[in-house]
């Protein structure tokens, strides 16, 4: 799995967006993704919607909900702001929701 962090970068009318071809990769090993649902629309355009837990191990690098994750050749965003591992305990690793929209 792998960790995308974008730097922010000025856009018109003093505007800062998120450069995704210019992200800073960083690889994390032994983590846990588990599928946790879907949804699929089929109206004037179809759509798929996948969630997605991934569980990160004690003392990786910490997420931001202004992050992304490469895992299985998809990028993921991660949907909503991911608790603090430090709240379980000192062994636990993170907890980060992501969802995938394709379409």
């Amino acid at each position: 799995m792998t960790l995308l962090d974008a730097p922010l970068v000025a856009r018109g009318y003093n505007e800062q967006v998120r450069d995704w071809n210019n992200a800073t990769e960083t690889v994390v090993r032994r983590v846990t993704v588990d599928y946790t649902g879907g949804t699929e629309t089929k109206n004037a355009s179809d759509q798929t919607i996948t969630l997605a837990r991934l569980f990160m191990p004690p003392r990786a690098p910490r997420v931001t909900e202004w992050m992304r994750v490469r895992w299985q050749g998809r990028d993921w965003d991660v949907d909503g702001v991911p608790a603090e591992p430090e709240l379980a305990g000192p062994l636990s690793g993170q907890v980060v929701d992501l969802k995938e929209v394709a379409g």
